[in-house]
């Protein structure tokens, strides 16, 4: 994440002792922006925020690494699908930001905002309760699809990762965690993972971006910098390994549909092997989202290693 959002970050480096006061400054700014989108109808809150991300998005370093990533999701798309493309992942942003700030109003009017599709296989495993990993992608209003598990009872932890400005990263734990969910930080590493399956609970995190380390496993036809630990966890601990997602319909409403537990193609094969096998299945699902909606793909970070880092 960002250490810093509205001043440039050589700029605020260059005087140390001013990155206090600009943390402050800059949570100041998104506590007002948050005020105000709390009192806006929802359906203008999306209008005003997706404005507002697209005309931010064009000064936006961001943009280059979401016209990158979509020029190898989408070789055959011409340069000005991608910039169209581009614009409107930012707009898809502004409306996750919504989301993620009204996600307790959103529950509230769920019966008019929400839908939830599930086979009965997925629904038979939700009523159980059992260990889980939910794994969902950037894509769509993916925040809004851990309501499920609250409304299925699931007690579930989420993985998130730390924003780089401290005051910040105090105000988003507050959102994120409105829900009661405990909240790990993927800096924590494996062991709360492990620790919350074997107590029976659930796990939900977003599984399509790069990380520092991992294995490398197709994504739309070329390797990509994966993190496969996550399953592989699910695997030591017996842990089902579930696909659930968000789709925006119109109305400012929703669809979460969650996927029957993905089941290893290669059950003999060691856990290395079969979370490899697992996470290239999930990428597969992945892709079919993003070519679905490319516009709803937050990809403004480089998805795929440089050829000389390969």
């Amino acid at each position: 994440m960002p250490e810093f959002y509205l001043v440039p970050k050589k700029l605020a480096r260059k005087a140390p002792r001013l990155i206090k006061l600009v943390h402050r400054l800059e949570a100041g700014i998104f506590r007002s922006l948050f005020w105000l989108i709390r009192r806006l109808s929802l359906e203008s809150a999306l209008k005003l925020a997706g404005a507002a991300f697209v005309l931010a998005g064009r000064t936006s370093n961001k943009a280059d690494k979401a016209r990158e990533n979509l020029a190898i999701a989408f070789p055959d798309k011409s340069d000005e699908w991608r910039e169209n493309t581009t614009r409107e992942i930012f707009r898809s942003l502004g409306h996750s930001a919504v989301e993620l700030i009204k996600l307790e109003q959103i529950h509230a009017e769920r019966e008019q905002r929400v839908e939830y599709v599930l086979s009965p296989a997925a629904r038979k495993h939700m009523e159980s309760h059992a260990p889980t990993i939910f794994v969902t992608a950037h894509v769509g209003p993916w925040q809004v699809a851990p309501l499920i598990t609250r409304d299925f009872g699931v007690t579930t932890s989420a993985i998130y990762a730390p924003e780089s400005n401290p005051v910040m990263n105090d105000l988003m734990r507050e959102m994120r965690g409105a829900f009661g969910e405990k909240l790990i930080s993927s800096e924590e590493g494996p062991r709360p993972i492990l620790k919350e399956l074997k107590a029976g609970n659930s796990i939900i995190l977003a599984l399509d971006t790069r990380p520092d380390t991992g294995k490398l496993i197709p994504f739309f036809g070329r390797d990509a910098l994966s993190n496969t630990s996550a399953v592989g966890l699910a695997l030591r601990a017996n842990a089902a390994l579930v696909l659930g997602r968000a789709e925006r319909l119109p109305g400012a409403r929703y669809r979460v549909t969650v996927y029957e537990p993905i089941q290893s193609p290669i059950p003999d094969a060691d856990v290395k092997e079969q979370a490899a096998a697992l996470t290239k299945i999930i990428h597969e699902h992945f892709e079919q989202w993003i070519r679905e909606t490319p516009e709803q793909w937050i990809c403004l970070k480089r998805r795929w290693p440089k050829a000389n880092k390969l």
